[in-house]
């Protein structure tokens, strides 16, 4: 699948280590900094697991209920595309190795393969890449039209719906109902486009101690356009990244540069 180029130049650093990951059957973790950023796991090539901020995890999902095995494995394998999601849909900084014995990753199941998870990846992208709005930047809030309908919906709309106060992103949503990232944000641009939610502008000052002209230092710098509002969705990073960071390592050595977790 071809993203489009914005997407594709973005998530190319996730692409490369992957198959480089695939290639040389790696055992260890995949760091990537950026946002959200997240770990892959890796046990002879093979993603065992997705540690990320920007989407809730397998005990998340799971909750308190109890599952039988193979609703454990769909859930697993639900949580860990989801979680690749959502890093590829942040802003990738560095991806880079981190040597790990594998006793202390964990292998409940086989894993999955990288090619597959990064195709399944593109496909979420790729439906979502003119949504509009980014699961991570931009706040929900009701309109009248979706505070009076919203007794009226059934389902995750419903939900979402009774927590959009314009204060939650979609990342913010997804924790709150325990829920994967990707269908939570498909459900948001569904009633974005149905006029049941909209994204309030960013506020201007938000901390009315801070004096007339002056910037509070607890704020995040903004550059024009950095709401998101206007944009695909990616979102922009605060700032801009050095280029020698921005792609995997290249020949890389395992055992000359990676670290041990202690």
């Amino acid at each position: 699948m071809q993203l489009p180029v914005p997407l594709r130049d973005t998530t190319r650093p996730l692409e490369s280590a992957l198959t480089e990951a695939d290639t040389d059957r790696f055992t260890g973790i995949l760091r990537i900094t950026g946002e959200p950023g997240g770990d892959l796991r890796f046990v002879d090539g093979r993603i065992v697991a997705v540690t990320t901020g920007g989407a809730p995890g397998f005990d998340q999902q799971a909750g308190d209920r109890p599952l039988g095995a193979a609703r454990t494995r769909l859930l697993r394998m639900t949580a860990t595309v989801d979680g690749t999601f959502a890093i590829a849909a942040g802003w990738i900084d560095r991806c880079h190795w981190i040597d790990a014995d594998p006793r202390v990753l964990g292998e409940e199941d086989l894993g999955y393969e990288p090619r597959w998870l990064l195709g399944e990846t593109e496909r979420r992208l790729a439906a979502l890449a003119n949504a509009g709005f980014s699961p991570y930047r931009n706040l929900l809030a009701l309109t009248d039209f979706g505070r009076s309908e919203r007794d009226r919906a059934n389902g995750v709309a419903a939900e979402i719906l009774r927590l959009a106060d314009g204060s939650r992103s979609c990342r913010d949503l997804a924790f709150l109902l325990g829920r994967p990232l990707y269908p939570v944000t498909v459900e948001v641009g569904r009633l974005l486009t149905t006029g049941h939610l909209t994204v309030p502008a960013p506020s201007v000052d938000r901390n009315p101690t801070t004096r007339p002209g002056t910037v509070d230092p607890a704020l995040p710098r903004r550059r024009r356009g950095a709401s998101g509002i206007n944009d695909t969705l990616r979102p922009r990073p605060p700032q801009a990244a050095p280029p020698s960071t921005t792609a995997v390592d290249e020949h890389r050595a395992p055992q000359r540069r990676t670290e041990r977790i202690t």
